[in-house]
């Protein structure tokens, strides 16, 4: 019996001796770090780390703090940070973003860095641990179903609609978590569009580590009613980073969550996950609208009859893709090729109502509902959407509805040039969006977030609040300059020509002869020749 404990008191040093080799240190001396000015009370370092586990090893901490969070930033692989080299539970979180809180009654101040499944041979990592005192608030300190005791950290989820970043409540000295009297304002910035550099990355990590950075850098965002407080959407820009962040504060003392980043899509398959679909067949789609979008900024109303028969496609595509995205049980797939399908259709019935009847005003009331339409998704898209008051669904539609007739009375009196207008707009808009495809940008979500609106569950929870940057602002101004030069072009060449073409029926019956046709009619003199 004592020679198998004996055997067995070996085993765990060796271990224990193994485990020292194999894990590499990183010693951090806090001595110079108090909680208050913010210079002074944050720790930041880049480390690059090679083994599958890492010993932090904090030392010197002044008797002024009360608490500090540890953070852990990595780029895309994930990583445990841990208090233990063995995992046990409720002593670990893992992530890209991640962080623990240690305070003033624990004893030991040792954390470990595991890597789990290795992208490369090496991994950068940000270490930071920001230092507050013990009247401050602790970040998470009222967790209910995160993983560890305190939970200063968020997590994000993301589909192809929303992103969902996820907390815990915080506490304070002497607050019961049932009392919920610690504010909190949650935050988000932008890093630039389709940038996967991973110094853009850690440089937009480092603006949001501190109070008084997040109030500088970020945009808050409002806290929904009748939604879970801890838990906030965010509509999706592809490609995008998002920098999130939330401030906790009692008694005109504050303390930041640990930041947590999400370009919506997965970064190691960026081609294909972050800038869109890169098929043969998506590039010739976007390429068709293009041409088909110059045709009808610039051309719409001189050929008529095909402008007709492409609003009516627009129209019938757009209305059955919104109607049948209700119904879950439908693919991307199946709700694209029926759309099309009765969008086709769509259009030769629209065609059919102007040979039939050839009125103008009513032919013309497609494009108007589109104009109003895109002008709705452009004022939510530009900030509307994001007023509490219109979380509310009743609200937003009578808005929104109330914007797109506006738009056609405003059109009516004026059926030629607002038709031209209308092509104008229309047309470059399609083409906007195309090129975006290509080069990059935003545009396209004006209509997009109309339609998650209208299909996806609790999307009118959702902070709109959409990136414009450089790429943007050129792409608006194109647009600008597409719609200006389209609708000169449509007026000038529209110069000494009826309004609208005659249609089929009405030439027939100019040309039919029946018993009020005069006898005697005026003859079409011969030509001269010389």
């Amino acid at each position: 019996m004592m020679d198998n404990r004996s055997v067995v008191m070996k085993l765990i040093v060796c271990i224990v001796l193994l485990s020292c080799v194999w894990c590499d240190g990183i010693d951090i001396d806090l001595s110079r770090f108090h909680p208050g000015p913010e210079n002074h009370s944050v720790f930041r370092k880049y480390y690059t780390i090679t083994e599958d586990s890492t010993k932090i090893n904090i030392t010197n901490i002044n008797d002024d703090v009360g608490m500090f969070i540890i953070q852990v930033h990595t780029f895309v692989e994930n990583v445990t940070l841990s208090t233990n080299l063995e995992l046990t539970l409720h002593s670990y979180v893992t992530g890209t973003n991640v962080g623990l809180l240690w305070g003033s009654d624990e004893s030991s101040s040792m954390f470990y860095v595991l890597r789990n499944i290795a992208v490369q041979k090496e991994v950068r990592i940000l270490l930071v641990v920001t230092l507050y005192d013990e009247y401050d608030p602790v970040p998470g300190g009222c967790n209910l179903s995160f993983d560890t005791p305190v939970a200063p950290y968020q997590v994000i989820t993301y589909n192809d609609e929303y992103l969902s970043v996820n907390s815990q409540a915080p506490s304070a000295y002497g607050v019961s978590c049932d009392e919920d009297r610690v504010e909190v304002a949650m935050f988000h910035l932008y890093l630039p569009e389709y940038d996967n550099n991973n110094e853009t990355y850690f440089h937009g990590i480092e603006k949001m580590l501190t109070v008084k950075n997040i109030l500088k850098y970020g945009t808050q965002v409002s806290v929904p009613e009748n939604y879970f407080k801890y838990r906030r959407l965010y509509s999706s820009y592809k490609g995008t980073g998002e920098v999130f962040a939330i401030v906790a504060t009692y008694n005109n003392k504050s303390a930041a969550y640990v930041p947590a980043v999400s370009y919506g899509c997965d970064l190691l398959n960026w081609q294909q996950s972050c800038m869109g679909p890169v098929t043969d067949h998506w590039k010739l789609s976007m390429a068709v609208q293009v041409i088909f979008g110059l045709f009808v900024c610039f051309m719409g109303h001189k050929f008529f009859r095909m402008t007709l028969y492409m609003i009516g496609f627009t129209f019938g595509v757009l209305i059955t893709y919104l109607t049948i995205s209700l119904e879950e049980n439908f693919t991307t797939t199946e709700r694209a090729v029926t759309s099309f399908i009765i969008g086709f259709m769509y259009g030769i019935v629209w065609m059919f109502f102007w040979w039939k009847f050839g009125i103008p005003l009513l032919s013309v009331h497609l494009a108007f509902l589109l104009t109003g339409f895109l002008i709705a998704s452009i004022v939510f898209y530009a900030g509307l959407a994001d007023i509490p008051v219109f979380t509310n669904g009743m609200n937003f539609w009578a808005t929104f509805v109330s914007i797109m007739l506006v738009s056609l009375i405003l059109l009516i009196p004026f059926t030629m040039y607002g038709h031209i207008f209308a092509c104008s707009f229309l047309g470059s808009y399609a083409c906007i969006t195309a090129l975006n495809y290509y080069v990059g940008g935003n545009l396209q979500y004006i209509i997009i977030n109309t339609y998650r609106r209208v299909a996806v569950k609790n999307f009118n929870y959702a902070v709109i609040d959409p990136p414009f940057q450089m790429i943007d602002t050129l792409h608006s101004l194109l647009w600008i300059l597409l719609l200006l030069f389209g609708i000169f072009i449509q007026v000038r060449d529209q110069r000494g020509k009826p309004p609208f073409p005659p249609n089929r029926n009405e030439v027939i019956d100019a040309e039919r002869i029946t018993e009020r046709t005069s006898l005697i009619r005026a003859e079409v003199p011969p030509p001269e020749y010389t």
